[in-house]
């Protein structure tokens, strides 16, 4: 085998100018608005998809339990 080389660690720093500190202010800024219009267009088929799933989901882990539980006796 070939001897192991060191591999020389370099830290870099990456520091913001002030004009990405303002872009960055605009995105929290705009972060409430935009999360708004995210759940107006995407929450229904989101609340949908997922009450389908978990709906189906707990109704059968409930039917499953009461066959155990009717087993039993």
């Amino acid at each position: 085998m070939a001897p192991r080389q060191s591999i020389p660690i370099r830290e870099i720093l990456y520091q913001l100018s002030p004009y990405q500190q303002d872009v960055l202010k605009q995105t929290f800024y705009n972060a409430p608005k935009t999360f708004l219009r995210f759940c107006k267009e995407k929450g229904p088929t989101i609340l949908t998809a997922g009450g389908l799933f978990f709906g189906i989901k707990g109704y059968t882990e409930h039917e499953m339990h009461q066959e155990r539980l009717a087993e039993r006796y």
